[in-house]
């Protein structure tokens, strides 16, 4: 029984040390550098692009 509690709390510390090391890793993508946002991604020349804004 106390081989199994070791195999597992094994398996979870490797989990949870793999998960913060991907997350310290990650690049910062669009979210990251101006916070969180529900939707697509506006384009950076929204008004200046020759048809108008894209909505």
């Amino acid at each position: 029984m106390t081989d199994v509690a070791i195999t597992l709390l094994a398996l979870l510390a490797g989990c949870v040390s793999l998960e913060v090391y991907f997350a310290l890793r990650a690049p910062l993508g669009y979210q990251d550098e101006h916070g969180f946002h529900l939707g697509s991604e506006t384009p950076e020349c929204a008004e200046d692009c020759p048809g108008g804004p894209i909505l």
